[in-house]
């Protein structure tokens, strides 16, 4: 019964998304991260926390030149930047990208993190990733708004596994978080010039949550 009503409340959040009618506080690992109205809060919904906290010294070295795509709050990014890691931090809502940047400053990490608006990897242009996260849009069709985008896209995700290998450092690698409720993972399965494994994997109860590793294929 429990399983049938954490996937009934998930299901429900993805048409409307968080409540965005006023500024919200999360907690990662007693951090607090302010979270505007509009803005994907990666923390109440689990994916953005989960894909945080893979983030371990191994993982993220610091002096890692890392992107984290679709920030939202900026969760990835200063997990990141507090490994000492060099963050760029995207979003195609402006309001997350500010968003983002105020949590640098509350932090004082703004020093470690550049934010930047705009689709997928267009902020970035030619540059070159050690480590890319990118928590995706699980569900396929046109958003109603810019805050809608954390939610579906018609194709964000197949254009991020074509266009991943151009903005990876030769030994470079993404972490991607994965829900048995969304409809992409099956873009995967063609995803033939990269490797793929599972580092990560967390039952909630369905669905079940899974960190993603991706590599050039050589």
């Amino acid at each position: 019964m429990k399983r049938i009503l954490f996937r009934w409340l998930w299901r429900l959040r993805r048409p409307f998304g968080p409540p965005a009618d006023g500024l919200r506080v999360s907690a990662l690992n007693g951090t607090r991260m302010i979270v505007l109205p509009g803005v994907f809060d990666g923390v109440t919904l689990r994916t953005g926390l989960m894909l945080a906290q893979t983030l371990h010294a191994r993982r993220c070295p610091p002096g890692t030149h890392v992107l984290d795509l679709g920030t939202g709050s900026g969760l990835g990014a200063i997990a990141a930047a507090r490994r000492g890691a060099r963050v760029i931090a995207t979003d195609i809502n402006p309001e997350a990208a500010r968003c983002a940047q105020i949590n640098a400053l509350a932090h004082h990490l703004e020093q470690h993190i550049e934010t930047r608006v705009g689709d997928l990897f267009a902020p970035v242009s030619q540059e070159r990733f050690d480590l890319i996260l990118f928590n995706p849009p699980y569900y396929r069709g046109e958003p109603r708004d810019l805050a809608d985008h954390a939610w579906r896209s018609p194709d964000a995700f197949d254009r991020f596994l074509r266009e991943l290998p151009e903005h990876l450092s030769p030994n470079g690698r993404a972490l991607v978080v994965l829900s048995t409720d969304g409809e992409i993972a099956d873009a995967l399965r063609t995803a033939t010039h990269l490797t793929s494994q599972t580092v990560e994997e967390r039952d909630l109860h369905n669905p079940r949550l899974r960190v993603i590793e991706l590599r050039a294929r050589a």
